[in-house]
């Protein structure tokens, strides 16, 4: 009871107080509300060991921080407020059309939250743009990117900032929610002289040698994935295919890879074939693209024309060959 006639007090001697008295207490109140809360966000978040629960915190400061701005703001021009509804109201109508791309960004951020599109830590793909979530805001979503001028899943350097409301315009491509696993080949090229059934269970035995130590785990998460969702069962085994192409023969090597081990797995996979096929003994012959170039040649005084160059030189690594008088 006493409470509530201290409150009833301070809303009443507020509501005496001068336009410009209030005007210089929202000042003063909305400083002394934000130093409050950056101290908060400063020294709170340290209490907690993980990174993703400093992170939560932090936000949840800076929201606790502008709801504090308003209500103080509201309790102090409240008897303001009825006079002032139908001019906000008509500035409002003009504000949604020159804001229009902030508040479809602010509704995009609550696309986000609600649908649960991303969060921070997954990788994700809006756009053109792939990148690890490192901030979600209000406006903005901020990406360390990945790829571009450096190799498949390798931070670049750049963080690159996208408006939300992107995701209300295009697709997004999330690579670490429910199943963390993707596809991924290699290809592997070698000569006809090559014995394909050798090679074929050659590269299907150094796939299952890399991918055994995390394909339990797959079967796993995948499981949880198809019991939710409508979808098929794709084998999670590696297989391989073979193709003939260009007169070689072809093997393409599918497996299922963490998302941020693709450039690992590739060249651990290129590195046992390539000794493997070092040691095959002749059994295993890498493919070799030759070109026969012919240079400009003056007729043979008997009046021969020289014979055209048949075939490519013998040996896989042979080097193009040049004929000329």
């Amino acid at each position: 009871m006493h409470a509530t006639a201290t409150m009833n007090d301070l809303l009443s001697q507020t509501t005496s107080l001068s336009p410009l008295t209030k005007s210089v207490a929202a000042v003063i109140g909305i400083l002394a509300i934000y130093l409050t809360f950056r101290v908060l966000e400063q020294t709170l978040p340290r209490h907690f060991s993980k990174a993703d629960a400093r992170y939560r915190a932090r936000k949840l400061i800076v929201f606790c921080g502008y709801v504090t701005v308003l209500l103080f703001l509201a309790i102090l021009f409240e008897d303001r407020l009825g006079r002032l509804s139908f001019a906000l109201g008509i500035a409002g109508a003009g504000l949604a059309v020159a804001l229009q791309d902030v508040i479809a960004s602010i509704a995009g951020a609550f696309s986000i939250g609600f649908s649960s599109l991303y969060a921070v830590g997954d990788r994700v793909q809006i756009g053109d743009t792939r990148g690890d979530v490192i901030d979600i805001g209000l406006l903005r979503t901020s990406l360390m990117e990945i790829g571009n001028w450096v190799n498949t899943d390798l931070y670049n350097g750049r963080i690159v900032r996208i408006p939300n409301s992107a995701v209300l315009k295009t697709s997004v491509f999330n690579y670490s929610q429910g199943f963390r696993f993707i596809w991924d080949e290699i290809k592997v090229v070698l000569s006809t002289a090559s014995d394909c059934q050798f090679a074929r269970e050659t590269f299907l035995r150094l796939a299952n040698d890399a991918v055994g130590d995390y394909l339990v785990e797959a079967k796993a998460t995948w499981k949880i994935v198809s019991d939710n969702t409508r979808t098929a069962n794709p084998p999670l085994e590696p297989t391989v295919s073979l193709i003939v192409n260009a007169g070689a023969l072809e093997f393409s090597i599918s497996y299922v890879v963490d998302y941020t081990k693709r450039t690992m797995m590739k060249d651990r996979l290129f590195t046992a074939i390539a000794q493997k096929i070092a040691k095959s003994g002749g059994k295993l012959q890498w493919s070799s693209s030759t070109t026969t170039v012919v240079v400009n040649q003056p007729a043979p005084a008997d009046g021969h024309t020289l014979p055209a160059p048949v075939g490519p030189p013998d040996g896989p690594l042979a080097k193009s060959k040049v004929t000329a008088t």
